[in-house]
């Protein structure tokens, strides 16, 4: 079971080459082939876990320089691992009929292949660098998605350009607000700081989550936050906005879940 979380990655990344790489006729059918694997893969633990199953965990210094890769896919993970897996199969389907539709040649394909195998792993992300790394594989992809149409229209390079100010900006207090946290902990994993959660003043416990909730409120459209949706949406291809608005959008209500509650344990009342 341990050996399908890399899976993942492995199917995802040959998702992104065969968009990339592969003749004009065939990046449909081998990308969707490569999405549908990955996401197929990818409920397999998902449903596991939520059957009460034991967390999947996978950890590998051969990745990431310095703090190599962590994952652990427990049930609040899993929750948001299925929901993205079965989406991303339909809008993987209905993108072999869409293709047509769908600019950007190369770089479009492979955003879209990187897009759905960011969304997969950021709920198994176990340490500050693996989920920030995911988090940014997702952002980037989805914003070259929105730029997929900009050399026709207008609208799509301003749409990207909301898109990218929102999205890098919540990036970066979500940065902060995980180093404040890890900087306290001893570690950058998780684990470790859950661990020391309780040993963390109320000041920087409540810093560091008031900008983690305006960074994952922000990817999650929640009002004032919100401005970047209804211009993004539309000028994403449709598979795309679909994958965006029935998968990407929950995984800023996951980043809160995460922090407020297995992170930091929750707070006081307010």
């Amino acid at each position: 079971m341990t050996a399908l979380l890399p899976l993942i990655a492995l199917l995802g990344l040959a998702a992104v080459v065969a968009g990339i790489a592969a003749p004009v006729r065939l990046r449909p059918v081998l990308t969707a082939i490569g999405i549908v694997a990955e996401s197929t893969v990818a409920l397999v633990p998902a449903v596991r876990v939520l059957g009460g199953g034991q967390p999947v965990t996978f950890t590998t210094t051969q990745v990431l320089p310095m703090t190599g890769v962590t994952f652990r896919l427990d049930a609040l993970g899993a929750v948001f691992v299925a929901v993205t897996a079965v989406v991303a199969i339909a809008a993987a389907v209905y993108l072999v009929g869409y293709a047509g539709h769908l600019h950007g040649g190369r770089m479009s394909w492979g955003a879209v292949g990187g897009f759905v195998t960011g969304m997969l792993l950021v709920p198994a992300a176990a340490s500050v660098a693996t989920f920030l790394v995911l988090w940014e594989l997702m952002a980037i992809s989805s914003l070259l998605l929105v730029l997929s149409d900009h050399r026709r229209s207008a609208e799509a390079r301003s749409a990207a350009q909301w898109y990218a100010v929102m999205t890098q900006g919540g990036a970066a207090v979500i940065l902060l607000g995980l180093v404040l946290l890890a900087s306290h902990s001893g570690g950058q994993d998780f684990a470790s700081i859950a661990a020391h959660a309780g040993r963390i003043s109320p000041a920087l416990r409540s810093t560091a989550f008031l900008l983690t909730l305006a960074g994952f409120a922000s990817k999650a459209g929640v009002v004032p936050l919100h401005v970047w949706l209804p211009r993004a949406h539309p000028e994403a291809p449709s598979p795309v906005s679909a994958l965006m608005s029935a998968a990407m959008v929950n995984l800023g209500v996951y980043g809160i879940l995460r922090v407020g509650d297995t992170l930091l344990g929750g707070g006081p009342a307010w």
